[in-house]
């Protein structure tokens, strides 16, 4: 069984004193995340933040980077890149449940949703292999164009489901009589 990554910053001596900073490095292997085609591409998240005390809190700063792969969004080729996210976090004793500040008990502060949710927000929505990308190969992905389709289904009719043949003595044009 996979333990679950950690990443608790015990903060107590820290907030002691208002504008007391602290580094943290990140480096942490977080399950594959997946946004519309593109995913983390499972490797670790490093990066390095900054942990300062404020009043009835902290905030936590950095960038941390990861590593992605998806599909094309021209080719539909694989493609993989790397990602810089970027922290700005506040957690607040008392936090209210409707601001933007982060709950927490003023001793320990758990930075892995923090890391996960921008792990997240930075995956490319729709990657490219490369900006001059002419899109999908046509040996590998022949096209059919709407006069072939139509010449096509005039040369061989569609077959017809026996289950609805009944139908098929229906005339819906006459006049009821």
């Amino acid at each position: 069984m996979a333990r679950a990554p950690r990443l608790t910053i015990d903060v107590t001596d820290l907030r002691r004193r208002l504008g007391q900073r602290r580094d943290v490095e990140v480096d942490l292997d977080l399950d594959p995340i997946q946004v519309v085609e593109t995913r983390s591409a499972g490797g670790p998240v490093t990066g390095m933040l900054v942990v300062e005390s404020i009043e009835r809190g902290v905030r936590v700063t950095g960038e941390i980077e990861l590593g992605w792969v998806g599909e094309c969004r021209r080719c539909l080729d694989e493609v993989e890149g790397s990602a810089t996210g970027s922290i700005d976090e506040i957690f607040q004793v008392d936090a209210p449940d409707d601001g933007d500040l982060r709950d927490f008990d003023g001793e320990l502060v758990d930075l892995v949703p923090v890391v996960t949710e921008t792990v997240a927000f930075s995956l490319p929505l729709a990657p490219l292999c490369r900006s001059d990308c002419p899109g999908p190969d046509p040996e590998r992905y022949p096209t059919t164009t709407e006069a072939e389709l139509e010449a096509e289904a005039a040369a061989a009719p569609p077959v017809a489901d026996p289950r609805w043949a009944a139908l098929a003595e229906l005339d819906l044009r006459e006049e009821p009589g």
